[in-house]
């Protein structure tokens, strides 16, 4: 045997080192974290583009209306009680307080005139409603108050809205015989600090006062009301297909359709925290709040970073059949290669978020897939210089590209579905390296003859 003609240790680390498999792994894996970088840019993108539409939202909603909040109707009369000015003595003053009544029956009905608001290239969902709400009181007794001075005179029909600017026209109320004005503001902020307010005088003899009032408002986003009434019934519908019922309680039945929802609600005073009647204020009113919320299923800068989280899955599976491609055909791959490749996918993620604010995210992303695609696929088949090897990769992009397409139009099967695709990939993963020795670079050649 002649020594000379055996590899040197040097010459075997460095064939070792070019043709080794595990080696050949571990420089794919190096490269899939260095890409991790523009991937971090793409997602600060996506971020910042979203602030640029919540701003637009903003704007809108100072100009058309804020998400509605409706409190009350509710009597509030205000009376004096004595109040001890220090534990230590008996000095007492006459302090002004108000007492608070809510009504026996309220009834809510409010119909939402949705429409898609524009500022540049942002949309905003805006909504008008019309809002009657009736119901009747029983006449105010201040028994159960220690009252030194009752103040009737000055009593006030009130009613919370959280945005005044948004009102279309003047409200019409009726408050038993008479007709009321209601005018901006109130004399108390006890429990809420925006809203309209009237004087009422209440009729001798006339125990039960019943009322109508009608409001058109504006509003985006969400609309919500307090229940106020001993028993409250409520009903909310609207040219909206896909209502989230928000708040304390869930309506007692729904309808919803490819246009409209309706929804019903009905409440006992039982189901809150506080009474019928009361003085001073309250933390605990807004609490019992129910409404619905105008949600957007998956906005198109959601489906975005949702499609930025599968970035990587889709650079491994790229990376994982050229590997395999490269391994099992003896073709090189060389790692400047395989960053080109990389860049290439990360730019998908670009081209998809420049396109989505234009013609929306379906249409964004068939788009930027297919050019993607087309230019990854060009670059595969000047490099390999093979058709079928061309096609292969081609096939394997536009089957998961697909794939992750179809995940980010689920909701509540999303993970379900994308657990199932991963452990298909992997078992392909497995079967297509079962005949992969990845030890065979270790192993000492044969002698050469001499």
């Amino acid at each position: 045997m002649n020594q000379e003609n055996q590899p040197s240790a040097l010459e075997r680390g460095q064939r070792w080192i070019k043709e080794s498999a595990t080696v050949k792994l571990f420089v794919i894996g190096f490269i899939i974290l260095l890409l991790l970088l523009p991937l971090s840019f793409v997602n600060d993108l996506v971020y910042e583009r979203q602030l640029r539409q919540d701003e637009a939202k903003a704007e809108i909603s100072r100009t058309w209306g804020e998400e509605q909040h409706i409190t009350g109707p509710f009597i509030t009369i205000p009376f004096q009680e004595k109040v001890q000015l220090s534990s230590n003595n008996m000095q007492t003053q006459l302090q002004t307080n108000f007492a608070h009544f809510l009504p026996d029956q309220l009834d809510i009905q409010s119909e939402l005139q949705t429409e898609i608001r524009s500022r540049g290239i942002f949309d905003v969902v805006v909504y008008s409603t019309v809002i009657k709400i009736s119901g009747s009181f029983t006449k105010p007794s201040m028994d159960a108050f220690f009252a030194e001075n009752v103040f009737l005179e000055r009593a006030q029909l009130q009613i919370g809205i959280n945005d005044l600017r948004s009102l279309a026209e003047i409200p019409v109320v009726t408050f038993g015989a008479q007709q009321l004005s209601l005018q901006p503001g109130v004399d108390n902020a006890q429990i809420i600090s925006c809203g309209l307010s009237s004087p009422i005088s209440f009729a001798e003899g006339l125990d039960k006062i019943e009322f109508n009032i009608t409001l058109k408002v504006r509003g985006s986003g969400s609309i919500e009301f307090v229940p106020f009434g001993k028993e409250t019934t409520a009903q909310i519908s609207g040219n909206w297909n896909s209502p989230s019922f928000q708040g304390s309680c869930l309506p007692n039945d729904k309808t919803i359709n490819e246009n409209n929802f309706s929804a019903n609600w009905k409440l006992l005073y039982m189901n809150r925290s506080y009474p019928q009647q009361f003085s001073g204020g309250r933390d605990d009113i807004y609490s019992s709040a129910f409404g619905v919320d105008l949600k957007v299923p998956i906005s198109d800068y959601q489906k975005n970073e949702r499609s930025a989280k599968y970035a990587i899955l889709i650079i491994a599976l790229t990376f994982m059949v050229f590997f395999f491609v490269q391994v099992l055909n003896k073709v090189r791959i060389h790692s400047i290669q395989f960053m080109l490749v990389g860049f290439a996918l990360c730019l998908f993620y670009v081209l998809l978020l420049s396109f989505t604010e234009h013609v929306g995210f379906n249409l964004a992303y068939l788009t930027s897939a297919a050019l993607t695609i087309g230019l990854v696929s060009l670059y595969i088949k000047a490099i390999f210089k093979n058709t079928k090897l061309t096609l292969l990769n081609f096939l394997m992009l536009v089957l998961v590209y697909g794939f992750v397409f179809v995940i980010i139009q689920l909701e509540d099967y999303a993970l379900l579905v994308g657990s199932l695709g991963l452990l298909l990939v992997l078992a392909l993963a497995m079967y297509l390296s079962r005949n992969i020795t990845w030890t065979d670079s270790f192993r000492e050649e044969p002698p050469r003859p001499q």
